[in-house]
């Protein structure tokens, strides 16, 4: 190949690598703010925030009680407001009563994102310094709502569209016996940096030195678990790119050796 030709491909390999890994970071964005994976991790993080487990007898005592006289009533002494129905009230077992709480908790702030933390109770407050790990973590617990998922699916097609076009160019232009070995090695180059810093982090969040306040230490159990989605996804573009690149070498070995055999010079009589 030329040098201008050389360049070229070097250019539009390097643009489908970036693309590439732009794409999976937004595809497990997308996948940890979904409304299944993301009122899952919501549960979570409401039963650390509000202590329900420790609260929940005297939650129950109030909701039997208060209860019998209301049609509806607000789930008392809980930041988030969660509404129950008198029979609800009446009914519900300790242990179906927590999960109607949780459940509907993590409805609500998936549905109406930070701001229902506080619809229960203006005056609950949580104390968690920004630029900590713990308040990053809690910063993108924020984040996870609809709204952010249906942005996060836009941009996912968006970059699944440019990346398509990119594989598609880098296809044409190089030869077809390297087009494997070029595809395997940009994946590569996107996958194994992302996939080691997602280990790498979900390692801190695990090695974290552990903390009087419950709640940052569930912080980081919630963070290293959250982690599993975007190395799952960097290990299975890694597994594949590295299958491309191993069939590709071995069609290059075969033909290296099927061209060796042809000009091999035919033996004297």
């Amino acid at each position: 190949m030329s040098r201008v030709r050389t360049a070229s491909v070097w250019l539009l390999a390097i643009l489908f690598a970036a693309s590439l890994a732009a794409f999976f970071a937004s595809l497990s964005a997308a996948q940890l703010t979904s409304e299944g994976t993301g009122e899952r991790i919501l549960r979570r993080a409401v039963l650390i925030s509000t202590g329900l487990d420790a609260s929940l007898p005297g939650i129950e005592a109030k909701v039997s009680d208060e209860g019998a006289a209301q049609s509806t009533l607000q789930v008392p002494d809980f930041p988030i407001a969660v509404q129950l129905s008198q029979e609800e009230a009446q009914t519900l077992t300790t242990a179906q009563l927590r999960e109607v709480i949780l459940g509907r908790s993590a409805q609500a702030l998936y549905d109406d994102g930070g701001a229902a933390w506080v619809s229960g109770d203006p005056q609950a407050t949580r104390s968690l310094q920004r630029l900590s790990a713990a308040g990053v973590l809690n910063s993108g617990l924020g984040r996870i709502d609809g709204s952010t998922h249906s942005v996060l699916l836009v941009l996912t097609v968006l970059l699944g569209i440019i990346t398509l076009g990119l594989a598609v160019a880098l296809f044409i232009a190089v030869p077809w016996d390297g087009r494997l070995l070029v595809l395997g090695g940009a994946g590569l180059l996107a996958s194994l940096p992302l996939l080691a810093a997602a280990v790498a982090l979900r390692f801190a969040f695990r090695t974290a030195g552990p903390d009087s306040d419950p709640f940052v230490n569930g912080l980081f159990d919630i963070g290293a678990d959250g982690m599993w989605v975007p190395i799952r996804n960097y290990f299975t573009l890694a597994v594949v790119s590295l299958g491309l690149l191993s069939i590709g070498s071995a069609l290059l070995w075969w033909e290296a050796r099927h061209v060796g055999i042809e000009q091999r010079p035919a033996a004297e009589p």
